[in-house]
């Protein structure tokens, strides 16, 4: 039995600002902090930022898969931008960082779990009978594709304004190619599954069931 209804206007709206808060957090914190104080300021905010996340995410019991990629991340952009000095040296990470990802996010279709799938359990708490399924795995596996190709897209914009705009403007494209579009992905990724699952006839019943049952 489902734990609740598979409402995705409802779970959007739960996970969706735990998302950007994870994946734009970081940027903004070093943004203010190097604007107000300066480049120690930033990147020392922007890791800070990200260890209160994780010990938040930790004390409230979830396995936080998210918020222990963006850690990794922070420390790796905090090495680099003190060993610089440059904020655009930091920034600039953000491109590197956007190609690796679409390297492991593409390369994970090859393995019997898709990247998608590490981070079901943080949106919605599917039965481990679910997860284990066919029609699960395919949904994943088209979830994983276009977040690969979201990472790519992503890089390429990155980098077009990192060589053509000012340090400012380059900050402006990474949050208008950051933020808007993870809530959209994420909408986007709890509809396909949720219509992939109802159409199967091993789970659709399953659905109809939960979202007919009375709440609480």
């Amino acid at each position: 039995m489902l734990a609740e209804p598979v409402a995705v206007g409802a779970i959007v709206r739960r996970a969706a600002p735990r998302l950007v808060r994870d994946g734009f957090g970081p940027l903004a914190a070093f943004y203010a902090g190097w604007k107000l104080f300066g480049l120690g300021a930033g990147i020392g905010l922007a890791a800070l930022f990200g260890i209160s996340v994780f010990v938040h995410e930790r004390r409230r019991g979830q396995p936080a898969v998210i918020v222990r990629v963006a850690l990794a991340l922070v420390a790796i952009r905090a090495t680099v931008g003190l060993s610089s000095g440059s904020a655009r040296v930091y920034l600039a990470q953000e491109i590197g960082i956007d190609m690796l990802l679409a390297g492991v996010v593409l390369l994970s279709l090859r393995g019997s779990r898709p990247f998608a799938s590490w981070f079901t359990g943080e949106i919605y708490p599917l039965p481990a009978e679910v997860r284990g399924s066919p029609s699960f795995t395919r949904a994943m596996r088209t979830i994983t594709a276009v977040w690969g190709g979201y990472f790519l897209a992503r890089a390429l914009v990155r980098l077009a304004a990192l060589l053509t705009l000012n340090t400012d403007s380059y900050v402006l494209v990474a949050a208008l190619s950051d933020a808007p579009f993870l809530i959209a992905l994420l909408a986007w990724s709890v509809y396909h599954t949720a219509r992939v699952l109802r159409r199967s006839e091993q789970w659709g019943p399953l659905i109809a069931a939960a979202e007919l049952a009375p709440r609480a």
